[in-house]
């Protein structure tokens, strides 16, 4: 008795697992493979590092998992991990801070408002942050990266974005502040967008004006 379509459907199949096989190859090229029991885990979280990484868990740099690209949708990172509550020495207490020292320049002039806000591109926004303000909000965070006691050192200042997903996904965790953080997206020349934790609404404000600050990074 002849089978139709068996081959077709083997072919697919074999196809949908190389084709798997490839994007995980690229996306994690710097991972180093786990295993627990009979899983090879790319990346492990938990405070004891033997659970896997969900939004919610302890992730690689002490802090709190709020995004797990389940979709392959970013072909940079799989996780964004905000930094935990005693980042900056403060108690638990996220410290506040100005945008940037430059207040009357848009600084971010390589990006468009819009496209500055996008998850993923926190790095970016606060490298050219760092370039043009002397203080503020993402020079507390190249400090933190400086600190020797910090499990990682690449932290960066969340844009509207991933702050956004941190509101969405982690409402009452990770030590957040029912109140206003910066992002790292520049708004205009005299301001930047700032994400309400609590509530979730975006706006702008002026740069001098002071709201909290908690790094996040990728992996």
């Amino acid at each position: 008795m002849k089978r139709f379509g068996t081959p077709a459907i083997a072919t697919c199949i074999i196809s949908a697992i190389l084709l798997g096989a490839i994007v995980t190859a690229v996306r994690s090229q710097s991972a180093t493979p786990v295993t627990l029991g009979d899983y090879k885990a790319l990346y492990i979280c938990g405070t004891t590092g033997k659970s896997l990484c969900k939004v919610g868990a302890v992730g690689p740099g002490g802090g709190t998992i709020f995004f797990n690209d389940k979709e392959n949708l970013y072909p940079t990172f799989n996780y964004l991990e905000v930094a935990p509550a005693t980042w900056a020495g403060t108690q638990g207490v996220d410290p506040t801070s100005i945008w940037c020292s430059d207040t009357d320049t848009k600084i971010q002039t390589t990006l468009n408002s819009w496209s500055s806000r996008a998850v993923g591109l926190g790095p970016t926004t606060t490298a050219i942050m760092l370039k043009n303000c002397t203080s503020g909000a993402a020079n507390l965070v190249a400090d933190y990266n400086a600190n020797a006691s910090a499990k990682k050192h690449d932290w960066f200042l969340p844009t509207i974005g991933e702050l956004m997903l941190i509101s969405a996904n982690l409402q009452g965790l990770a030590g957040l502040i029912d109140s206003d953080y910066w992002s790292s997206s520049g708004y205009s020349n005299l301001g930047g967008w700032v994400q309400a934790m609590g509530h979730g609404y975006q706006g702008d404000a002026t740069k001098d004006t002071t709201f909290h600050v908690r790094p996040v990074r990728m992996f």
